[in-house]
């Protein structure tokens, strides 16, 4: 199933995630989103932004559509 809409980002950047793609997502009041750059697109997911090596929620570098924190980095360098 597919949803879009077009929204206006507001003057604190600020963008309204429409109902239907709220209720598609089961997004609720106060739940966590990520949001992240993948090419010249913005993606939104339900939950959160984890390392994609140790699932620390503590990121700090994006490599791709790829989390990762500092500590992954530093064992890498360390490799």
């Amino acid at each position: 199933m597919s949803k879009g809409n077009v929204s206006k980002i507001d003057n604190l950047g600020r963008v309204v995630i429409p109902k239907s793609i709220r209720k598609a997502l089961n997004i609720e009041h106060n739940d966590e989103i990520s949001m992240y750059v993948d090419g010249e697109s913005l993606i939104i997911k339900k939950g959160y932004r984890a390392c994609s090596l140790c699932v620390s929620k503590k990121i700090k570098h994006q490599i791709g559509t790829k989390f990762i924190c500092n500590d992954c980095v530093e064992n890498i360098k360390n490799l």
